[in-house]
């Protein structure tokens, strides 16, 4: 019992002896400058525990690790290393406010942080008002219909102003932007066109229902800048209000077209009508003038008869003469 006592006695005291010899040498880790321009090289060095090892981190704007390194400590405790120089302005190194954080390998919990800005200008300070803003508004439906176009509004604003973008540099400045779910993404690159200076436009159809993301990425002299919004993709009320509406409408025409269908049934059942009774008329008086031509033949035939048949008993008679005489003729001859 009594030796494990004095071996956690011992485990404390060489604890707060360590913790007493960093504390002496609490400023660790320092910096050669705060602020960097393209070309300039940043330097981590101070002191701290005797052949420790110090990890070195260094976070871009949107907070990701872009550089992890160590740097050993001699038996004095002087570190001293170049981390980075500062490339020019990519869409991996942009302007902004970066963190550096010095942690000793040892305590990790023990660290110092820096800001440093990474800028084109010389004189600006970490977090200083006056740096340059590049931002990014995005506008879009909240739920859209599968399957149908929608439009996705992009504002590009440079310290305020709008950004105009020539065509030939939209994939450049807005290359980036796309729509995600899941495991699926749409690159917006080939959609994006300009509608006005410094507003432009996208029309994406989405082929299935669900929740996407839009993230709209704008990188313009060095500088990036994003935003995005959660859509909805499906059948929403306002489809099935305008299917409703739809329907009725064609109903409607179809009545319209019903009524006027009847109108014109009616219309030719009247022409019909009075077709008919034209045409019965017609025939009726047609048959009328028929009787009477009929009367008028009756009586004519009357009358031809009354002349024809004395004309006829006279040629009977001079038809006998003739015979009578040609007989005579011919008993002489013999």
């Amino acid at each position: 019992m009594k030796v494990l006592l004095l071996f956690l006695a011992a485990i404390i005291f060489l604890s707060l002896t360590h913790d007493n010899v960093f504390a002496q040498t609490r400023s660790i880790a320092q910096i050669n400058q705060n602020s960097f321009v393209p070309g300039e090289t940043l330097i981590v060095y101070g002191r701290g525990l005797s052949n420790d090892v110090m990890v070195v981190r260094l976070s871009d704007p949107e907070n990701q690790s872009i550089r992890i390194d160590t740097i050993p400590a001699d038996e004095g405790g002087n570190f001293a290393k170049q981390i980075i120089t500062w490339p020019q302005p990519s869409r991996n190194f942009v302007y902004g406010n970066y963190t550096l954080e010095v942690s000793s390998g040892t305590f990790p919990n023990r660290s110092e942080t820096f800001t440093v800005v990474f800028t084109n200008n010389k004189a600006v300070a970490p977090n200083s008002p006056e740096s340059n803003v590049l931002s990014v508004k995005l506008d879009s439906p909240t739920e859209v219909s599968t399957g149908k176009p929608f439009r996705i509004f992009i504002q590009v604003t440079f310290d305020e102003a709008l950004v105009n973008i020539r065509p030939e540099e939209i994939l450049q400045v807005l290359g980036s932007s796309h729509i995600h779910s899941g495991d699926s993404t749409i690159n917006l690159s080939d959609k994006i066109n300009k509608l006005h200076e410094g507003l432009y436009y996208a029309d994406v159809v989405l082929d299935k229902e669900g929740a996407f993301v839009i993230h709209a990425v704008a990188f313009y002299q060095g500088f990036l800048a994003n935003d995005s919004k959660v859509i909805s993709s499906g059948s929403s009320i306002e489809d099935i209000q305008t299917s409703i509406d739809q329907l009725s409408e064609k109903l409607d025409r179809t009545q319209e077209e019903l009524d006027k269908t009847s109108q014109t049934l009616n219309e030719t059942r009247t022409v019909l009508d009075a077709s008919v009774k034209e045409t019965r008329a017609s025939i009726e008086e047609d048959i009328l003038q028929a009787k009477q031509a009929v009367e008028e033949m009756k009586e004519a035939s009357g009358q031809i008869n009354s002349i024809i048949l004395p004309i006829l008993a006279l040629a009977s008679v001079i038809i006998a003469l003739q015979l009578s005489l040609f007989a005579r003729i011919r008993a002489s001859y013999k």
